[in-house]
């Protein structure tokens, strides 16, 4: 294992996104359009009686609004259809949709429809409704429980114990960039322009609610100012009923959300109760964990985030318990949010490491160390590879770890107290199948195509580098084509899995065609490269060589392909791996409290990630970067606070929503450690967008519980849990 050597190529959309060249789909106009703005109610639970649209159709320029009571008629799906049903299901939930000729007359058609609700009870708090709880069908990708051992019992006979209850609050999404759509019908044809982070499954979820074959809809994505799990499913409902709404009318439309309309409509991050128990010898070995969490979902849907997956496997334990159970709650439905269930679930776990450590008198390391998994016991496989220890070792000696006192609140800088706190961290490396297709023109030009998005980490980037060394071309003589359905199917933008999907497809159909070119040149007699063996001709800035012959692919091309070559290929996971695939990770924070005032500032961080193959270091350091920016919101600032009695969410603004800003960065410091993986057919890379968020908060957490020796359990960090 060594640490990652920095050779990344400019950033590929760069110079587009700086001078304004780069078109997000919210950008995109056509004639005849129509803008669309939704009328949602105010209310958690209720019946509506009646909607009066007259004062918004006497408006100038309104076109038409649409309820349940006019609005064609979608298939019942599995997700919540708009305007087809009397009912609501959350404060917010759209009950008509104004159409007119500018945005203008939309919004302020959408405030003078007035409507007529009857109340039902509602349950707007988790805490209202424990007793309700269930088991969902499935907690993310994985099992809804797992149980190996007896814990019960390792619990009553362990040396020392620890039962504790850790809360995550509710998060929202709030990419720069608002969801936003444009529909264009032509005849039974549609073309949806929206940034999506699945332009393949929008256009297969379109096409089965519309009544149409998937080859009459096409859906283009082409930027994302940001998706993070918001531009997904949760979006669709809006996205399906803008695209209805065209139909209908015959016109495009254009619906684009308000921020407001973000906090309730795209998606969130669950709430969530996590009660962990540890049992432990006085060694530190762990005898038993139990992982219980309860957590938010919403009347009409069911999600669960795989809150106690790194309990399961990231510890060598013998005895293991995990549950999910969720809670119905009139409130908006929640999705995948950057490191979902991961995220919080590592919260706990990694704090209750923490107060275990304490207990026993342990460093925190040394405490990981002792308990390191040589293999997956939870899914009874060996790791592909798992450089945990590594990330301990270099992390600690980048941090400076040796020298951090044992006791809580003796470290300080004048009046300031300091804080000394590190976490582990992990995250599955999933892939899915993938399509790509590379081609060359003849004056040389190399273009790869790839139905896949780019939320803005760099998958342009990728792409053009991944066929520019495959094929032996220069990085700036390749064009990438992505985002739109008429390209080969590339895999969905989440859960880290769209680079290590995409780039075994890429790399392939690079190296088929770097063949190709190679057996045509060889087998010409007008090539400087007839007659040899093609093993033994090289490719290297657009030019083939064998011993002291060469000729540049843009000659071959021009000669015997004038038309241009291209080759595609295709690639999937094993179905059943003989590994475990994850990504490891430690990370170490240091924090700065003022005991008068209460205010945390994190003043460094620092991670060192064992990722398999590093592709680009400089985008992998900006997604480590991103992710510990999210840790550090979910450490000390971000929570969607919902008035219990009127079901209503308070915050929805940038104003009273806190998130990290750039006065709150810390010093990053981030180590890449490649790994060998010859057994992840992705070409060795795991995904990383995920990993830095993991673990991060409890990293904090833990680094002011040093500061203060106040073990806070419940997130986030607020000043006056410290006064």
């Amino acid at each position: 294992m060594t640490m990652v050597e920095d050779r990344s190529p400019r950033r590929y959309e760069a110079a587009l996104k700086v001078t304004g060249a780069a078109r997000y789909e919210g950008e995109i106009r056509t004639a005849g359009m129509l803008h669309a703005a939704l009328v949602t109610a105010p209310l958690p639970s209720a019946r509506v009686l009646g909607i009066d649209t007259a004062q918004a159709r006497a408006l100038a320029g309104c076109v038409d609004v649409l309820t349940h009571e006019n609005a064609l008629r979608i298939p019942p799906a599995a997700f919540l259809t708009l305007c087809q049903e009397p009912v609501v299901h959350f404060a917010g939930q759209p009950v008509a949709l104004v159409l007119a000729e500018t945005l203008e007359t939309a919004r302020a058609a959408a405030a003078s429809v007035e409507v007529r609700y009857a109340p039902t009870p509602a349950i707007t708090a988790l805490e209202q409704a424990r007793a309700t709880a269930f088991a969902p069908r499935t907690a993310g990708l994985t099992a809804t429980d797992s149980r190996r051992g007896e814990p019960e019992a390792a619990l009553a006979a362990a040396a020392v114990s620890l039962d504790r209850r850790y809360t995550t609050p509710t998060h929202n999404h709030l990419a720069i960039e608002p969801q936003v759509v444009l529909a264009d019908w032509d005849g039974s044809e549609l073309t949806v322009h929206t940034p999506s982070q699945a332009v393949f499954a929008h256009r297969t979820g379109l096409a089965k609610c519309l009544g149409l074959d998937v080859a009459r809809v096409r859906v283009i994505s082409s930027y994302l100012g940001g998706g993070f799990g918001s531009k997904g499913g949760a979006w669709f409902p809006c996205l399906a009923l803008a695209c209805l709404a065209a139909k209908q009318l015959g016109q495009p439309v254009r619906l684009e959300l308000t921020r407001a309309q973000m906090f309730t409509l795209v998606g969130r991050r669950q709430e969530t109760v996590q009660r962990l128990q540890i049992g432990a010898a006085r060694d530190g070995r762990l005898a038993a964990l139990v992982h219980d969490t309860v957590a938010q979902t919403s009347t009409y849907g069911e999600y669960a985030d795989p809150v106690a997956t790194p309990t399961r496997m990231m510890y060598a334990c013998p005895n293991v318990a995990t549950t999910h159970r969720l809670v119905r709650v009139a409130a908006p439905q929640p999705n995948p949010v950057r490191a979902p269930g991961e995220g919080p679930g590592s919260f706990a776990l990694e704090s209750a490491l923490d107060e275990l450590a304490y207990e026993l008198d342990l460093d925190p390391i040394e405490l990981r160390r002792r308990n390191f998994a040589d293999r997956d016991q939870h899914a009874g496989l060996p790791w592909s590879s798992n450089g945990l220890l590594e990330c301990y070792r270099v992390g600690a000696e980048a941090f400076g770890w040796a020298r951090r006192p044992r006791t809580p609140g003796t470290l300080s800088d004048g009046r300031h107290r300091l804080g000394w706190g590190m976490a582990a961290a992990c995250y599955p490396a999933y892939r899915i199948a993938s399509q790509a297709a590379v081609g060359i023109s003849k004056d040389g030009r190399v273009k790869v195509r790839c139905g896949t998005q780019d939320m803005g980490s760099g998958t342009y980037t990728v792409l053009a580098q991944l066929a520019a060394e495959a094929l032996g071309v220069p990085y700036a003589s390749v064009d990438v084509a992505l985002g739109d359905t008429l390209l080969p199917e590339g895999p969905y933008s989440g859960g880290s899995m769209a680079t290590a999907s995409f780039t075994p497809a890429v790399e392939e159909a690079a190296r088929r065609l770097r063949s190709d070119l190679i057996a045509r040149a060889v087998a010409d007699p007008r090539s400087p490269l007839h007659g040899q063996q093609p093993d033994q001709v090289s490719v290297a800035d657009g030019v083939m060589r064998a011993g002291n012959r060469s000729e540049s692919l843009a000659d071959l091309l021009a000669r015997v392909a004038p038309q241009g070559l291209e080759a595609t290929a295709a690639a999937a996971p094993e179905a059943k791996p003989a590994k475990s695939f994850f990504g490891f990770g430690a990370v170490f924070a240091e924090v700065r409290v003022d005991p008068e005032l209460g205010e945390v500032r994190v003043a460094r961080l620092t991670g060192a990630y064992a990722t398999g193959r590093i592709l680009n270091p400089l985008l992998a350091r900006s997604q480590f970067v991103g992710g510990l920016i999210w840790g550090i919101g979910m450490a000390l600032h971000e929570k969607t606070v919902m008035d219990a009695n009127l079901g209503r969410i308070v915050n929805d603004n940038l104003a009273d929503y806190l998130i990290p800003v750039h006065a709150d960065m810390p010093r990053f410091d981030i180590h890449m450690l490649t790994e060998d993986e010859p057994h992840l057919g992705s070409g060795g890379v795991k995904g990383i967008g995920m990993l830095g968020t993991c673990g991060t908060a409890a990293a904090i957490a833990n680094a002011v519980f040093h500061a203060t020796g106040r073990r806070i359990r419940d997130l986030p960090i607020r000043l006056e849990q410290l006064l």
